[in-house]
């Protein structure tokens, strides 16, 4: 009933705009979606412990999908996108997400819809060609446009130093470190919370494509808890040296590049990977390997190495 609540609530807001409880209590009343004697508190009880819906600080309540409309968020791909149907996003699209398990699917604005792929590893499916066709690495921006989801790549690179970059980063830290129901083992709905404060106080944060969120919060040194707890092994000195032999110059500027981006050591950038490799559905194979980058290397540039 609480969802049915939220979904009615969401339908109300998309029309006219965020709400007040005593104004839609009747409504919800009517539809038949609560008997309580009170059902202005039944309403806000729901609507509070919704992740796609925010409570603003004159006392009306909004919705994520009304306030992300025109808003791009980020995420860098990992691999080359053709052919594939299933993405695997991380908190930078934390509120989406949230919204696509809530309502069970998003529609596309090239047509069809998002559905949450089923497995260990759940990701976002949709119909085919519904991800550009674009290398790895490259940026692809999500905006919600009248309640259906477009996706499209980012042309030219965004750099961390822009003003835009820096407003963004200033505004979440600040609610990131004030935020009251900090959840290590909920990381991505935290995000989520985060993020709706943020726009609620600067509407346009996020009208033009900027660095995926995990890039501009520097995700490894902030106040964050992932999925899984992972402490920082910098320093540390109980650990085992590895030495990595035949590391291709490619993946290791790679490797070297996305630690620097997340405030990280490539040491500890490769073993958070290791570990994350270990917590995989599947064993690693070599088409994982040929799409982290590494290229077939000749007799004559082999032999490179990597120590952390």
């Amino acid at each position: 009933m609480s969802k049915r609540i939220v979904s009615f609530c969401s339908d109300l807001i998309a029309s006219t705009g965020p709400i007040q409880l005593d104004d839609v209590a009747d409504q919800v009343r009517a539809a038949g979606l609560t008997r309580a004697a009170d059902p202005v508190t039944r309403i806000r009880s729901a609507l509070q412990q919704s992740p796609v819906m925010f409570h603003l600080p004159d006392g009306r309540f909004d919705s994520a999908r009304r306030m992300l409309d025109g808003a791009a968020l980020t995420h860098r791909v990992r691999y080359a996108t053709k052919g594939r149907q299933v993405l695997f996003a991380g908190p930078e699209l934390a509120v989406l997400d949230q919204i696509l398990v809530h309502e069970g699917s998003l529609a596309l604005t090239s047509g069809g819809a998002l559905v949450t792929s089923v497995g260990e590893m759940p990701g976002w499916c949709g119909p085919p060609g519904w991800l550009p066709d674009v290398p790895a690495d490259t940026l692809l921006a999500f905006r919600l446009r009248a309640g259906a989801l477009s996706v499209e790549p980012v042309i030219g690179e965004l750099h961390a130093a822009g003003e835009q970059v820096e407003r963004l980063r200033q505004v979440l830290r600040r609610h990131l470190r004030s935020f009251d129901s900090f959840d290590e083992r909920g990381s991505q709905r935290t995000l989520g919370r985060v993020l709706l404060r943020a726009v609620a106080e600067v509407p346009d944060l996020l009208a033009d494509p900027l660095p995926p969120l995990d890039e501009v919060l520097q995700l490894g040194t902030e106040r964050w808890g992932r999925d899984w707890p992972v402490e920082s092994i910098h320093g540390r000195s109980q650990g085992r040296q590895v030495v990595l032999d035949d590391v291709p110059d490619e993946l290791l500027l790679t490797l070297e590049r996305k630690a620097a981006a997340i405030g990280v050591t490539a040491g500890e950038f490769a073993i958070l990977h290791l570990s994350a490799a270990m917590h995989r559905a599947e064993v690693p194979c070599r088409h994982d390997a040929e799409n982290a980058w590494l290229q077939e290397l000749d007799s004559r540039s082999a032999g490179g190495g990597a120590a952390w």
